[in-house]
């Protein structure tokens, strides 16, 4: 298969670096080392690809976005405009970020996971298949993304609400729904999720 990419004079890319079918890279772009990219991805303007990232078939990644090193990237991914995404993080096919996110070191993010606007995930933290957090209130008005500390587990299909903060080491039962703040570490589940047991 012929490689065909477009990398504007303004964009830089690092030693061993490879590049798939159809990629189209944007304008002041800094591509590290020995990352490797598969078949029609696009990255935006003024992005940071750090050294040993892998990004798969079939991704955006958005203006402004800062991509850590070693970070895998499966297909089908979305990270709009101002994702930052930490060294070591494994993000799973179809995930998808609104923008304006921070997601810390080695944090995972399983299939389909979305990730709201203004959403915060601390170092170590491991988010289930579908998960869905969110920014708005019941009103639609934005009110900014949850913040997940350090070292959390978000079990699948559970939907985290705007604006709310859980504690380090929290862990959420899968399809939990959770509306308010969690301030102490412990299981949490159902709908609304409620404290089972510590940990």
């Amino acid at each position: 298969m012929q490689t065909t990419m477009i990398i504007p004079p303004s964009s830089t890319v690092g030693a061993g670096s490879t590049f798939g079918h159809q990629c189209v890279i944007g304008q002041n772009v800094r591509i590290g080392a020995n990352v490797k990219f598969g078949n029609m991805c696009v990255v935006e303007d003024n992005t940071v690809i750090q050294d040993g990232v892998i990004i798969d078939h079939f991704c955006i990644i958005g203006e402004d976005c800062v991509i850590g090193s070693r970070t895998k990237i499966r297909s089908h991914v979305e990270l709009r405009k101002k994702t930052v995404v930490g060294d070591d993080c494994y993000i799973d096919s179809g995930v998808k970020s609104s923008g304006l996110n921070r997601i810390g070191n080695r944090v995972t993010l399983r299939y389909d996971a979305i990730i709201a606007r203004g959403c915060d995930i601390g170092d170590d933290s491991y988010i289930c298949p579908q998960v869905m957090t969110n920014n708005l209130d019941h009103n639609g008005k934005e009110v900014g993304g949850a913040k997940i500390l350090t070292g959390c587990f978000i079990g699948t299909n559970s939907t985290i609400g705007a604006g709310i903060t859980l504690a380090a080491k929290t862990v959420i039962g899968s399809k939990a729904m959770v509306t308010r703040s969690i301030d102490v570490a412990g299981v949490y589940i159902g709908v609304p999720a409620k404290w089972i047991r510590d940990l």
